[in-house]
């Protein structure tokens, strides 16, 4: 057990009657307080900042190349987005198609959506080799 007594503690918070305690105890808080708030409001100022540079940069730059500005296409992609699947509302539940992905163009009669170097071939069954008979040996090694 420890044998030390109470009085030797520090106490959890201040005293109740000590008055210059609590004043400096709350002076304290508050000056924790404003300089976590200061240390946002410099944060969020900062990523303004930078975004407003890199937004002028990119228009300065699309005046030059003659390419539309990223923030102009990104906002061409989002409205675009948006206005299709408004367009398009929510689907009621469609079946899962049973045919293979390589096949599904074809079954379904869709014109493939972008033309690509990789082509969708026709899915074909693979039979079973057959099994070899006694005395002859593979083709193959």
């Amino acid at each position: 057990m420890n044998d030390m007594p109470y009085r030797y503690l520090t106490p959890p918070a201040a005293a109740p009657g000590n008055a210059a305690e609590r004043f400096f105890g709350r002076l304290m808080s508050l000056m924790v307080w404003t300089l976590l708030a200061t240390m946002g409001v410099v944060l969020a100022l900062s990523l303004l900042v930078w975004l407003a540079v890199m937004v002028v940069t990119s228009l300065i730059a699309s005046v030059f190349t003659g390419r539309p500005a990223a923030v102009t296409v990104l906002w061409r992609r989002y409205r675009d987005m948006t206005r299709g699947l408004a367009r398009q509302g929510w689907r009621k539940g469609e079946p899962a198609s049973a045919t293979p992905r390589a096949d599904a163009n074809g079954f379904t009669g869709a014109a493939p959506t972008a033309p690509t170097a990789v082509q969708d071939v026709g899915w074909r069954e693979v039979k079973a080799p057959a099994p070899d008979t006694a005395g002859r040996t593979p083709s193959h090694p």
